[in-house]
């Protein structure tokens, strides 16, 4: 049982029983873990339902919380799933699940309302915002982003009250979790499928500016502590049970020692956590810095590692201490006390001794066979046996009022955690609209700009609405071109935080706000839950649609982004099949450009040539096959965007556009200069005729994205 001076959680990984086993033998508090599917670490092990179900009652003796993770996007023929993955776990006392995706999100609260729902680090919130929508949706914790500072953090919870998870040891993704699409473009593995090939740890530009050192903060718990973080996280379910003991043990040992008055770290501490599963070194994370050079491992990332592994012996800590006492008389059913401090069961056994014929029943006979507790989770400690003379018993039955004792005594203790609930799936329909032919006739033509040169072609263009970023309202704000010829559209930031020295959500609102003064904003295009709030806090009226960074996956997660009055935009790593079941009508749909993969706090610039603080950068990566990703480095918002080396283009799947009903046509524009910008604009509009689409591809060398694979 945990110390009851404890008020921060340490919650450690589990990628098997072996490792579930080294948590509670190191002090965890709480266990994270997924099942076979829909885990965000598909390649661990994970547990199968049982094991599962026998891992929740061996915490739950402990008094220590199992979570589940759940936390990928759901496709459609998937959902359908959901009440039997949570089915068994729930009514068994499952303590919260943990979830990225916002239609499962809303699935749960409907099937089991009492279930806590947990917000995944994969659904990237950053800000104030976002954790107030998700609160919206019944989520009662969040674990935000890894790039946020402690400052950040503090200020999400002085201003929501939430319970804030928050990340201390272990493995740290170069992008934002969530927004990391490079794996699935460049491997056919997607990070929001748990299935993450990690292309950030392979070479760039001969080097890994890519690939992050690993997280430890031991010098910090202080800290975390004093900001009011609720718990403390160790990431790792796909590394082995000596690390997650390993790291488990030094954690509990420092927190313990904070709450104990005084905390001083001994170095060989510090050292022996470096020496599980390091990449190049360590760095203490973003609590203090928004990025820096020294986070990057630059040489290879492979780990090397001191992991001596797990002694199994160490399990025999964890078994339960508890006392037995029974009286055993003449033809009354024998009844049998087990008790501790937590508490005390008494079970009718039901048997009845024997006269003796010619060995009697001694209380020292009945005390051993009760001390044998074999492979259950209890230690009988003590014994006080009363036996009448002259009686017998065999040892089966003695045997048998031991485990009669025992199962009493764990049923008790677990009885709190179980729930009553009668088997009902619920039917899963389609709650969306059905088809609007207009929709096909009406359907419009957004461009997205990245440059000046960009905007002023598309303007020329026979474009109906163009998409600005806000980094770029300064300069159109001033008049220097005439937009009243197109509907325009703002691009909100791909990150918004409550950091000052980027987007923070008052900074954000006092752009939009500027901008309606002095432009005819028709609508807004939205990376993030931030931006929906920031939007209706300031009573934003236009049309609100969610890139591509916005999942839809589902159904579900469509029909609660709707509630919000967001449009949404038709998945990128869904195929052909999947976009035409899923059966939603009047999406935004990418037919052009560069997809962005990866956004990020870290600086590859910076990473490479320092931090100037200009405007912004752009540049080309080289990889290991010659291909050239393209980086946008904005600096007004301190943010990378790592943009596809090859464009998408589907302009000439002109029968697929026609069975999705999309609504807008977006054209995503970054590095094309203005002559490529209108020379593609203009080879769109000639294959479009008195209302009608004959479609063509635009470019020779292009990608159709996952329009034929899709994602596993």
């Amino acid at each position: 049982m945990g110390s009851k001076l404890r008020t921060v959680e340490l919650l450690s990984p589990a990628g098997d029983m072996d490792c579930f086993l080294a948590a509670l033998c190191a002090g965890a508090d709480a266990v994270y873990l997924g099942l076979n599917r829909f885990s965000a670490r598909a390649s661990a092990a994970n547990f199968s339902e049982d094991e599962l179900i026998r891992a929740l009652d061996m915490a739950h003796l402990r008094g220590v919380k199992v979570y589940l993770t759940v936390n990928t996007l759901f496709k459609d023929s998937e959902m359908c799933d959901l009440y039997d993955l949570l089915y068994r776990p729930y009514i068994n006392g499952l303590d919260a699940v943990i979830v990225q995706d916002i239609g499962v999100m809303k699935m749960i609260k409907t099937m089991f309302p009492d279930l806590s729902l947990h917000a995944s680090t994969q659904a990237a919130v950053t800000a104030t915002e976002g954790v107030r929508l998700l609160q919206d949706l019944g989520v009662k914790r969040v674990v935000p982003a890894r790039e946020l500072s402690l400052a950040e953090i503090k200020k999400i919870i002085a201003d929501t009250g939430m319970s804030i998870e928050c990340f201390i040891h272990g493995s740290l993704c170069y992008s934002y979790s969530g927004k990391c699409l490079m794996s699935s473009f460049i491997g056919g593995r997607s990070g929001n499928r748990g299935r993450c090939a990690q292309p950030c740890r392979l070479r760039y530009d001969d080097s890994y500016l890519l690939s992050l050192k690993d997280l430890c903060v031991i010098d910090i718990i202080p800290e975390l502590i004093g900001a009011g973080i609720a718990s403390f996280k160790i990431e790792g379910r796909m590394k082995s049970a000596g690390y997650v003991y390993g790291t488990t043990s030094v954690y509990r040992k420092y927190i313990d020692m904070y709450y104990e008055g005084g905390y001083s770290v001994d170095p060989a501490d510090r050292k022996r956590l470096i020496s599980y599963y390091t990449r190049g070194g360590s760095c203490d994370g973003y609590y203090h810095r928004h990025n820096g050079k020294d986070m990057i491992t630059y040489g290879s990332p492979s780990y090397s590692t001191d992991d001596t592994g797990f002694d199994k012996a160490l399990t025999s800590s964890l078994k339960i201490p508890v006392n037995i006492s029974c009286s055993i008389n003449r033809g009354r059913s024998i009844s049998v006390r087990v008790y501790n401090d937590d508490a005390s069961v008494t079970a009718d056994t039901g048997i009845i001794c024997e006269d003796a014929v010619s060995h009697s029943l001694s209380a020292d006979d009945v005390a051993t066979q009760l001390k044998k507790s074999g492979n259950s989770a209890f230690l009988v400690v003590d014994t006080d046996v009363n036996v009448e003379d002259g009686l017998f018993l065999t040892k089966k039955d003695m045997n048998s009022i031991r485990r009669t004792g025992l199962e009493k005594f764990s049923e008790t203790l677990l009885e709190d955690h179980r729930k009553e609930l009668p088997y009902a799936p619920p039917s899963i329909t389609d709650s969306t609209a059905g088809p609007d032919e207009n929709l096909n006739v009406s359907r419009k033509i957004h461009v997205s700009v990245s440059t000046f040169e960009q905007l002023l072609a598309a303007l020329e263009s026979e474009c109906d609405a163009v998409i600005i970023p806000t980094y770029m309202l300064d300069s159109v704000c001033a008049g220097a071109v005439d937009l009243s010829a197109k509907d325009i559209y703002i691009r909100l930031p791909v990150v918004i935080r409550d950091d000052k020295r980027m987007n923070s959500s008052g900074k954000v609102k006092d752009i939009i706000q500027n901008s309606l003064r002095t432009l005819d904003i028709k609508g807004a295009y939205i990376s993030n839950l931030e931006s929906i709030l920031i939007l209706k806090d300031i009573g934003f009226s236009g049309r609100i649609i969610g890139d591509q960074f916005l999942y839809a996956f589902n159904r579900q997660a469509h029909d609660v982004l709707a509630s919000y009055g967001v449009t949404t935009t038709v998945p990128v790593e869904l195929n052909e099949w999947e976009l035409k079941h899923r059966n939603i009508k009047g999406e935004d749909l990418i037919v052009y450009g560069r997809i962005p993969l990866m956004v990020s706090a870290n600086c590859v610039y910076n990473s490479k040539y320092g931090c100037d603080r200009t405007k912004g950068h752009s540049m080309y990566l080289s990889d290991r096959k010659s291909m050239k990703p393209y980086v946008h480095c904005i600096c007004d918002e301190c943010t990378n965007i790592i943009y596809n080396s090859t464009r998408t283009c589907i302009t000439d799947e002109e029968s697929l556009i026609r069975s999705l009903y999309p609504s807008s046509l977006c054209f995503i524009f970054t590095d094309e200069s203005r002559k490529e910008t209108s020379d593609l604009l203009k080879r769109y509009s000639d294959t479009r005729h008195d209302g009608g689409y004959t479609g063509s591809v635009l470019i020779d060398d292009h990608t159709r994205g996952h329009l034929k694979r899709g994602v596993d």
